[in-house]
Formats: C-alpha cells, sequence, structure tokens
C-alpha cells in the first residue's frame, strides 16, 4: 500500500480554499512557514498524521476527509476478469489518488465506450 501525499495535499487545498484562506494565513495558524505549508498543500513533503490533525483543526474540517483517496494499492488487475465487477474494482484502483476532474474524466470515458459498445451490440 503506496500513501498518496498529493491527494492529501489537494485535500487540504480544498479545504483551505473552502474555508476562504490564504496558504499565508493557514500557515500562520499553524505556526509553519509559508513555504512548508505550501510543500504540503502540493504534496511535495509528507505530512505526519499530526501535522494533518492540526490542518484539519485549523481548517474546521475532519481529519478524516483530508485523508479521503490518500492510499493506492501497489498493485491490481489491470486486466480483469469477464465480471463487472472486477472491472469496478481495476477502475476504482486506478482512480484512487486522482483528482475529482480526473475521476470525472475516467466516468465519462466509460460511458462513452459503453455506449458504443451497447450500439455495436444491437447492430
Amino acid at each position: 500500500m503506496i500513501v498518496s501525499y498529493k491527494t492529501i495535499g489537494r485535500n487540504i487545498r480544498d479545504a483551505r480554499m473552502e474555508a476562504n484562506l490564504t496558504q499565508e494565513q493557514t500557515a500562520e495558524r499553524l505556526r509553519i512557514s509559508q513555504l512548508h505549508f505550501g510543500r504540503l498543500e502540493r504534496g511535495e513533503r509528507p505530512a505526519s498524521l499530526e501535522q494533518i490533525a492540526q490542518i484539519a483543526h485549523v481548517l474546521g474540517v475532519p481529519t478524516a476527509s483530508l485523508l479521503n483517496g490518500c492510499i493506492v494499492e501497489e498493485s491490481f488487475d489491470v486486466t480483469p476478469d469477464e465480471s463487472a465487477q472486477s472491472l469496478g474494482k481495476a477502475v476504482a484502483g486506478l482512480a484512487n489518488g486522482c483528482s475529482p476532474k480526473a475521476r470525472h474524466l475516467m466516468y465519462t470515458l466509460c460511458q462513452a465506450v459503453a455506449s458504443n459498445d451497447k450500439l455495436s451490440v444491437r447492430e
């Protein structure tokens, strides 16, 4: 299992923006440098669980919300068997740690492939 600090950072950024705080304001409240906070937010530096809990407190969000989607499986079956459930797990593994925009794009692509396939089966 791998922890995606980029995902944690993206969650921190989203929560900070939702709280209408700048990086500078947030760093000041955390009593760390803006440079260090920026690195945490970009996922360039790993954050300890204690730091994540402190950030969550400052931003007024549950700690779990900053950790959402941060666990990335090291390996998964990229060529799933024939079951839709297996395919779903493989796609979920691919999407884990991706931005909401990327997950939406993945979903849209899957919809397009499914629609095209269903049309070709009818013909």
